[in-house]
């Protein structure tokens, strides 16, 4: 298991402002899976037009 970081800056429409978020994927058999963001995006009232949260996972192999 091998545990990838990658950091995502965009607009935060809770901060108001630009947020960069840290954002861990897991390698596992040829796929790349968002496992976790320090953003506490599962509590957001944005989290279903966040731009960042979209990126997160479009840099997802499945």
């Amino acid at each position: 298991m091998e545990i990838q970081e990658e950091f995502i800056s965009g607009f935060c429409r809770t901060c108001n402002g630009t947020q960069t978020v840290c954002c861990e994927y897991e390698e596992l058999e040829g796929r790349k899976v968002l496992k976790f963001m320090d953003c506490a995006h599962e509590n957001c009232m944005h989290h279903g037009a966040c731009e960042i949260f979209k990126e997160a996972h479009g840099l997802e192999r499945i």
